[in-house]
């Protein structure tokens, strides 16, 4: 009778004896001799499967790369599964094709004029399905991006919908997609007509840059399932129940009983069976499974956006600018990668072949937004330089209203220059032979006396000192 539980791993067995889930089994006895012997061959069990894994993963690749009749479809199954890891996704999809997809861009003309209707045409659902599947590209090596549904007004195809060609069905190398995927010949989509509704994407020998990460992602799957086989055997305890009837219908509501009483293993023994499960001393399983999760966490991380920080704990702000300025550069390459798509492919394919009203010269550009930060330290460096500012950019830039200079601050005490000064002749407001010298003396004096001020300030602690 086997014991039940919510997941199908190891149980505990009538007699005293633990099963994994490869059908190894351990008595009381061994257990209490040895109780590592359990860890260990856990540990073995999942070196197994993970042999295996690597097995399937290289069979897969070599299928791939054969030279006379290349296959992805083995490559592509195991992309479909470590895509599931929500890291890798959070990698490919938050940190690589958000920042693309859902940037703002305009069409120019020849003139290098922005175009409001043209830019207008792409403001689509469509494009932006189209900026994501195109991305997907360098991960899983090609899309094939076909015009699914179009609506023709006598003049113009406007394309209403698009299909991604399943990848498990496109064959890169031969520009084929095939009825089957086992199929070796199929539809050639660089023919006509079917080229004026297929874009190719991405270098049709790239397998990508899952290829890369798919080792990491089967280390660190096995290391989660170890850290779960290890909790199910040790992090849980085991109830214990002890009888001396040997009747089945007994024994039977005993087990419904306890399975009843939760998820932790049970077992049900004769009466003097002593059970002892214990955990090796000599291991930290915590550190053992969650560092090996995140060393794999980082060089993923590093796979996909080039630096840890931005998607992990970072250590200090300096090294955070560094790690942002490349993940800066590896957005302006999938920015590039995208523009050049648009501007060779996809605008001369709409403009020619289906007649959309755009004009030879017409590109796409990516709108840029300014670095304010940067701005104010170019207006400060002019000013600073003595050159005179226009109050209307100034207010346009940073959105906020110019009424004028402020007054220069006056020191108490001193003052005020009105124009007027009783022992010198002179008209009120224009100043006499020799005022012009004694303002500047007195500008001089000021500022002398701020210079003192800021030492005596900084001499006695910062207090204010006149």
């Amino acid at each position: 009778m086997t014991a039940k539980t919510n997941k199908k791993l190891p149980a505990i067995k009538h007699g005293g004896t633990i099963q994994l889930s490869n059908g190894e089994k351990f008595t009381a006895a061994q257990i209490r001799k040895d109780p590592a012997k359990v860890m260990i061959s856990i540990i073995r069990q999942q070196r197994s499967l993970f042999s295996k894994n690597m097995d399937d993963l290289i069979a897969a690749r070599a299928q791939a790369e054969q030279p006379d009749f290349p296959m992805r479809t083995w490559l592509h199954n195991i992309y479909l599964d470590i895509i599931l890891d929500p890291f890798i996704h959070g990698q490919i999809y938050n940190h690589r094709i958000l920042p693309v997809k859902n940037k703002s861009f305009k069409i120019f003309n020849a003139k290098k004029e922005a175009d409001e209707i043209k830019t207008a045409l792409f403001q689509k659902g469509w494009v932006s399905q189209f900026i994501e599947w195109a991305l997907e590209s360098k991960f899983f090596g090609f899309s094939a991006i076909y015009f699914k549904e179009m609506l023709f007004d006598g003049k113009t195809s406007w394309i209403k919908t698009l299909e991604l060609l399943d990848r498990k069905h496109v064959h890169p190398e031969a520009h084929v997609f095939t009825v089957y995927e086992s199929d070796l010949t199929g539809i050639d989509y660089l023919a006509e007509p079917v080229c004026n509704y297929v874009v190719p994407v991405g270098d049709p020998c790239d397998l990508g840059l899952l290829n890369k990460a798919a080792t990491l992602a089967i280390l660190k799957r096995h290391s989660w399932q170890n850290w779960d086989q290890f909790e199910e055997i040790f992090g849980l305890p085991v109830r214990i129940a002890k009888t001396s009837s040997q009747d089945p219908r007994v024994q039977a509501e005993i087990e419904e009983w306890l399975d009843q009483m939760g998820t932790a293993a049970y077992g049900i023994f004769p009466e003097g069976t002593e059970l002892d499960i214990k955990e090796s001393k000599h291991t930290d399983a915590f550190k053992v499974f969650d560092q090996k999760r995140q060393a794999a966490n980082e060089e993923l991380a590093i796979l996909f956006s080039g630096q840890t920080m931005t998607s992990m704990n970072g250590s200090s702000r300096s090294q955070g600018e560094v790690h942002e300025r490349v993940k800066d550069e590896i957005t302006k390459d999938d920015e590039k990668f995208i523009f050049n798509l648009f501007n060779e492919i996809l605008i001369p394919l709409l403009r020619d072949k289906h007649n959309w009203p755009l004009d030879e010269g017409d590109y796409l550009v990516w709108e840029q937004p300014e670095d304010l930060a940067a701005l104010l330290t170019i207006y400060q460096g002019v000013d600073g330089m003595g050159f005179q500012l226009d109050p209307a950019q100034v207010s346009e830039k940073f959105g906020v209203k110019i009424i004028g200079l402020k007054p220069k601050p006056t020191m108490p005490g001193l003052p005020e220059d009105n124009g007027k000064d009783p022992k010198k002749p002179g008209k009120p407001g224009k100043p006499g032979p020799d005022e012009d010298d004694e303002q500047d003396d007195a500008q001089l004096k000021v500022s002398d006396l701020v210079k003192l001020h800021a030492k005596l300030a900084e001499l006695y602690g910062g207090k204010h000192v006149l």
